[in-house]
């Protein structure tokens, strides 16, 4: 059976070379690609962040998430592009102490855990944007890392500043609590609430309301503006984001656990199970009744998983690890298998089907910002110049280099009429796309305001193969 065997004679030290090719990869996209993300609200982060050092009071405010637009703004005052490498950082350092958190459970094969992190087919997208997730899938599995390592304090600690970088976050911490109540480590239990008071506090002079943090939650609602939609829908999605290779691996890890609960008994490891498995099993569920419900402002968004796939990886090495230990660590069936599935992780990604890397859509600018960058708004400079524009996308206000939270020319999503402040000369920009959508604004309702006037209309399809038209409205 030696044919089997597989040719690397060290293959931590072949991980180890994959695991930085990987990341170096990641950097080499950030720096020679041209995307702004997906848009959106990975925009509106960024600028936030941008702004910050100007207007103090951004980092107070909730959609934006504090903690995030505080470690995120030295990155943003050098662009886009710095903001990216900072949430590129925030991935690498993710997949890294995955591999840590591995190692300190004496999973076989640890350290494969951050190439099966990097290599999930939503991280590239994810990671090269101004998105919240990288920085919570870091500081979750930091948080993990710490509690397992007995660094309880600090894994406490870490857990209570995570709504400030994801609403959700306050599942975990509800994990966390839940643990360390069955732990009975009482004295740590203040502790969950460290985030919120010292957030309370460093806000309170902008939002003159200690409760803010509470407050002025923006997905506080239980209704959505966005609909709502089935139960296994972020299942589902589950399956597309983190590739089939590692859910199947995921799969058999709950399949497993009951087995292994019966051999063990007491000599279970509860703070892993707790963590690992009590993170995922709640954070999916508890979307999935979000969107399911229509509460919270959920969208749907497959990108929340991110912030978990860290620990998605580490259930499905528990599979990797059960399965080699059974098959023996130095048989020649455990290399053939770790063989066949180090190759499905790292080739099904690039390979076209609805579970791959969606590459050139994360690395290269989108039909969308193409076009307003270089066909909107050269077309409102030359003929509407130094006038205010109101728009819905802000990448406009990204591109005119304008505050647009100041100046409030951003329909921020739940508007319902077009902005009581427009003077003689701004320009109104209705988009089909997201204005009747998320803005409950109607291109009927605007031609009926009298004194908006229609200059003219922009038409092209965008990378989804969805037509998209931008009228542009004349305030007279």
């Amino acid at each position: 059976m030696d044919y089997l065997k597989p040719k690397i004679s060290n293959p931590e030290k072949a991980a180890n070379i994959l695991f930085v090719l990987i990341a170096f990869g990641l950097i080499l996209a950030c720096l020679l690609g041209d995307s702004l993300g997906e848009g959106g609200d990975s925009t509106t982060h960024y600028l936030y962040a941008k702004l910050s050092w100007e207007n103090p009071s951004y980092f107070f405010y909730h959609w934006a998430k504090p903690l995030f637009t505080l470690l995120s703004s030295p990155f943003a005052q050098f662009g886009m592009k710095g903001m990216m490498l900072f949430n590129v950082f925030c991935s690498i350092a993710a997949a890294y102490l995955a591999r840590c958190t591995a190692k300190v459970l004496q999973f076989n094969y640890y350290y494969i855990t951050g190439i099966l992190v990097l290599s999930m087919p939503l991280i590239l997208p994810v990671t090269l944007s101004g998105l919240t997730e990288p920085l919570s899938a870091l500081l979750v599995i930091l948080a993990v890392y710490c509690y397992l390592t007995n660094k309880i304090f600090w894994a406490i600690f870490l857990a209570s500043i995570l709504p400030f970088v994801r609403s959700e976050g306050l599942i975990i911490v509800g994990v966390f609590g839940a643990l360390l109540l069955f732990e009975k480590q009482w004295k740590y239990l203040p502790i969950l609430a460290a985030g919120h008071l010292v957030f309370a506090i460093l806000g309170w002079s902008y939002h003159h309301d200690f409760w803010w943090v509470f407050n002025k939650i923006p997905y506080a609602t239980m209704s959505s503006v966005y609909g709502n939609g089935n139960w296994t829908h972020f299942l589902n999605q589950l399956y597309f984001c983190v590739q089939p290779f590692t859910f199947a691996m995921m799969l058999i890890s709950l399949i497993y656990l009951p087995i292994e609960w019966v051999q063990k008994g007491s000599k279970m490891h509860w703070p892993k199970l707790f963590l690992i498995y009590g993170i995922v099993l709640a954070f999916v569920a508890a979307h999935s009744a979000f969107w399911a419900l229509g509460i919270f402002n959920s969208m749907g968004l497959n990108r929340v998983l991110v912030t978990i796939f860290p620990l998605c990886a580490l259930m499905a090495m528990q599979s990797i690890h059960a399965i080699t230990s059974k098959l023996q660590a130095s048989s020649a069936y455990t290399q053939s298998f770790m063989v066949f599935f180090m190759s499905g992780i790292l080739i099904f990604p690039t390979l076209n089907n609805p579970a791959a890397t969606k590459f050139k859509e994360a690395i290269y600018i989108n039909k969308q910002h193409q076009f307003l960058r270089d066909i909107l708004m050269p077309y409102l400079q030359q003929k509407h110049p130094n006038k205010s524009y109101f728009f819905s996308e802000t990448e406009i206000g990204l591109f005119t280099g304008t505050d647009i939270f100041k100046q409030k020319q951003w329909l921020y999503p739940g508007a319902k009429v077009p902005p009581q402040n427009m003077q003689i000369g701004d320009v109104f920009v209705f988009d089909s796309l997201l204005m009747a959508a998320e803005r409950n604004i109607s291109l009927t309702a605007i031609r009926q305001v009298t004194n908006l006037k229609e200059d003219t209309v922009f038409a092209f399809t965008n990378n989804q193969n969805k037509f998209t038209q931008y009228h542009l409205f004349v305030k007279q």
